[in-house]
């Protein structure tokens, strides 16, 4: 059984960024690995043999985590440490080996002459180590380059320097300072993040956005069978022809749900072709409602504004909704919930949001957002709430801009199964005023070309009038389903009418579509 601190309680009272694990084994290897998970686990071990859990202790001072290897016995001991995405890391030891597998946003390495093995992203990471002379075996990963130097320092003696080559202006997660002397071996190999990972890097969003305007459909497997689809059991679905899901809001003059429609209720026409629509499913479908909050630089000072306002949309969602919260911060795509309807959950892990830090590709953000969850179900119904200023580094004319270009964003939205309202926060004003203009131009086009709308709040601070308006915006959008009577999908734009059998109502929805 794995040594377990009671760590629970401290770890929900606790920022992770602000937490550094100190982990000290004299003699003895150091393994560390970085997994999905939200608690510390630690195993003594010598060799193939568990150890007893009084050979390791663990102990807070402040915001560290103190692991210290106590062996009862002279024999050296090997711990095995894991730890929760966003922890730091300072690992010492004389003579044993150091190995450290997956992503931690700081470390600060020792070992006198043990081997050093570490698994990282390296794309993404910076690394500066340090070694009196260079070792014997020196194992760098394909792909990546690295500077070996000589340093001179005090008193004639000279250092041996490896360092990464990663573009001083670029967006990295990991920061890695080793110190050692003479070890045997060092080896650096890439780290693969798998699918399910809560962190993805926004240069993986232009294959993703690619793949969306080649209508490949997603890389990820789809949603597990026995999810609700938009057609439910009312609909006759058939397997040799090929069905179009579209998202409808209906509303009447003032603005207010129009609830109650049934397929009946919809004309459709597809480059003016009338089309028989096969179900309309309103507010008893339930609803896949992911939340994008842009905890970019830009909005530093509004962290606890935004998870208020992340509590706040989860409470939004029916009990039978999935709500999902996704968070921009440091320039990287943050997983904080994944989709589920376990609502008293999510509101708990609100309180684990990323530090408002870094870059805004906000644009890459998007296309990551509608990738991850919602791309999976396009026979639901989908939105994506984006609660941001706006600001782009596209826009901003900052470093580390999008990788994305806008319009491709804008098209890929004319066939997302979801959407897109933005939270446009005018808090961006006070930065620049041109750039804030445009900003909500990009939003508004974002939005129109998905079929939804922004939303206009002052800030986040402010955002109570927004929450209500959003609340019946949801309760106006159906599920329409249809099989086009021209099935030849030749990836052609095909114009999508769609209309209301009833005086003074407004719809609105998507454009049309590629028929690929």
């Amino acid at each position: 059984m794995a040594f377990r601190t009671l760590l629970a309680a401290v770890l929900a009272a606790t920022a992770l960024q602000a937490v550094t694990v100190d982990v000290q084994n004299r003699y003895g290897a150091i393994h560390v690995v970085v997994a999905d998970q939200t608690q510390i686990t630690v195993e003594a071990r010598r060799g193939d043999e568990q150890r007893p859990l009084t050979e390791a202790s663990i102990s807070r001072r402040m915001d560290r985590i103190l692991v210290r290897a106590t062996p009862q016995d002279s024999g050296p001991l090997d711990l095995h440490v894991t730890l929760p995405i966003g922890f730091r890391l300072e690992a010492e030891t004389e003579s044993g080996a150091l190995t450290v597998v997956g992503m931690l946003p700081a470390a600060r390495l020792g070992t006198e002459t043990g081997d050093i093995r570490l698994s990282i992203p390296w794309s993404v990471a910076r690394i500066t180590l340090d070694a009196d002379v260079k070792p014997p075996n020196l194992v760098l990963p394909k792909g990546q380059k690295f500077l070996q130097s000589i340093i001179d320092i005090s008193g004639g003696r000279t250092l041996w320097r490896l360092r990464d080559t990663v573009p001083e202006l670029a967006i990295v997660y990991g920061s890695y300072q080793v110190r050692t002397r003479r070890p045997q071996t060092i080896e650096l190999t890439e780290f693969v993040r798998p699918p399910d990972w809560p962190i993805q890097f926004h240069s993986e969003a232009p294959a993703l956005l690619e793949r969306m305007l080649n209508g490949e459909g997603p890389p990820t497997p789809a949603a597990p069978a026995g999810s609700p689809e938009i057609g439910g059991s009312d609909a006759l679905f058939r397997s040799d022809v090929r069905m179009v899901n579209m998202m409808v809001s209906v509303t009447d003059n003032e603005g207010r749900p129009v609830t109650g429609l049934t397929g009946a209720d919809f004309s459709v026409r597809e480059n003016g072709d009338a089309q028989r629509v096969e179900f309309a499913g309103s507010e008893a479908t339930p609803f896949n409602l992911a939340i994008l909050l842009d905890l970019s630089g830009s909005a530093r000072q509004d962290r606890e504004h935004l998870r208020t306002a992340a509590e706040a949309f989860i409470r939004l969602a029916g009990k039978n909704d999935r709500v999902a919260i996704y968070a921009l911060a440091n320039g990287l795509f943050h997983v904080v919930s994944p989709l589920s309807n376990d609502h008293e959950k999510q509101l708990a892990e609100t309180k684990r949001l990323p530090e408002i830090s870094g870059a805004s590709p906000l644009y890459d953000a998007i296309t990551l957002a509608y990738a991850r969850e919602l791309w999976n179900r396009p026979g639901e119904r989908n939105a994506l709430i984006v609660v941001s200023d706006g600001l782009d580094n596209q826009v901003s004319k900052q470093e580390a801009p999008s990788s994305v270009k806008f319009s491709k964003l804008v098209k890929a939205a004319e066939e997302m199964n979801a959407l897109i309202y933005p939270v446009f926060l005018r808090s961006a004003e006070r930065f620049n005023p041109k750039f804030a203009t445009k900003a909500r131009e990009n939003m508004e086009k974002l939005a129109e070309a998905s079929g939804g709308r922004l939303f206009p709040a002052l800030s986040v601070e402010d955002l109570a009038p927004v929450f209500p308006e959003i609340e019946a915006e949801l309760r106006s959008v159906y599920g329409l389903a249809y099989y086009p009577k021209d099935q030849d999908f030749n990836g052609k734009w095909r114009k999508v009418e769609i209309k209301v059998d009833k005086s003074r109502v407004n719809v609105r929805a998507r454009p049309g579509y590629y028929a690929r």
